[in-house]
């Protein structure tokens, strides 16, 4: 009887380890690595990208990820930007979301970052060298499409009137191939009806001053944005000008362009949904740092139409005022 219970003691032991040990793993989770994900945008403070840190914000939580949101100036320099990327790499971040400010000739810094971490482009797409291990991908809109979609507008209020109509259009970042198709799917929009475009001004330090200048050169009949930075430029100088309120068009995605389409300075805009951009590059960025085999791909978002009438929408209030879960 001695020699039986002498025989248990070592199973009895084994047993309470594995509770034991058990219980700490309880306690404490599997172990499972929290990533860190780091979001460099040009200007990250304007209240134009609500909508996207909201979508950020969420996929964040539905993802365990730890979100750093880097505050930036007005960026107009790749390098600079490039600079503060290999800074949240250094410290620890272990993917990156960005807008590039620069398109063209990014090959080499683009092979230098996803070298490193993944990365998902937002807003605009860049050149990079082909990426067999699937470490970057873009999130945005048909931007020829955005584009078209904004010249469409126009050409349902005035058809034939926009013969030679005199037609203003502030271009946005021409430096980044997101504005320039936007720009290329305007002009094919409007061409056929062959208004007059009088003056095209490009996203600057400087805009407010160019915008200015070729208003006094000559008074176009319309204004067009292409983005929010550029329908912003607009109702800023048509709120202060002296001379007649301009119909305004465009793109943009703030609170402040919602308010003047309520109030109708704003006579339509494309609303893309920067809400579903953030949350689709982060939750993609998630499943790619959780499985290295994963391939990053590309993915369109869909945008709104929205003026007086709809302004109010729940599709449109669910992007312009997000409220994360």
């Amino acid at each position: 009887m001695h020699e039986d219970r002498s025989f248990l003691w070592p199973i009895i032991g084994g047993l309470v380890v594995t509770i034991l040990f058990c219980s700490v793993m309880l306690v404490r989770g599997t172990g499972e690595k929290r990533y860190q994900v780091s979001v460099i945008v040009s200007d990250s403070s304007q209240d134009r990208w609500v909508p996207l840190k909201a979508g950020l914000t969420q996929a964040a939580r539905d993802n365990n990820i730890d979100l750093s949101y880097v505050y930036t100036d007005y960026i107009d320099d790749v390098f600079t930007q490039t600079a503060l990327i290999n800074q949240e790499i250094a410290d620890g971040a272990d993917g990156i979301i960005t807008d590039f400010c620069l398109s063209v000739g990014t090959a080499d810094i683009v092979r230098s970052i996803i070298a490193r971490v993944p990365v998902e482009f937002i807003i605009t797409n860049v050149d990079a060298d082909a990426d067999i291990s699937g470490n970057y991908a873009t999130v945005m809109t048909d931007n020829v499409e955005v584009g078209r979609a904004i010249g469409n507008e126009l050409v349902i209020d005035y058809g034939d009137r926009l013969k030679e109509m005199k037609i203003g259009i502030i271009a946005g970042n021409q430096q980044q191939y997101a504005m320039q198709d936007r720009l290329k799917g305007f002009l094919e929009a409007v061409g056929a009806k062959e208004p007059e475009i009088v003056w095209t001004v490009e996203e600057s330090r400087f805009l407010e001053q160019e915008l200015k200048r070729s208003m006094e050169r000559v008074t176009p009949a319309v204004i067009v944005g292409l983005d929010n930075t550029s329908l912003e430029a607009a109702v800023d100088y048509v709120a202060t000008a002296e001379t007649k309120k301009l119909p305004l068009y465009g793109a943009g995605c703030s609170e402040k362009l919602a308010y003047y389409i309520d109030n109708g300075t704003i006579a339509s805009m494309i609303l893309p949904n920067e809400f579903s951009m953030g949350y689709q590059s982060l939750t993609d960025l998630a499943a790619k740092l959780r499985n290295r085999m994963m391939v990053l791909e590309d993915r369109e978002q869909d945008f709104n139409v929205v003026h007086q009438d709809n302004l109010f929408r729940d599709e449109n209030q669910r992007i312009l005022f997000p409220i994360v879960q």
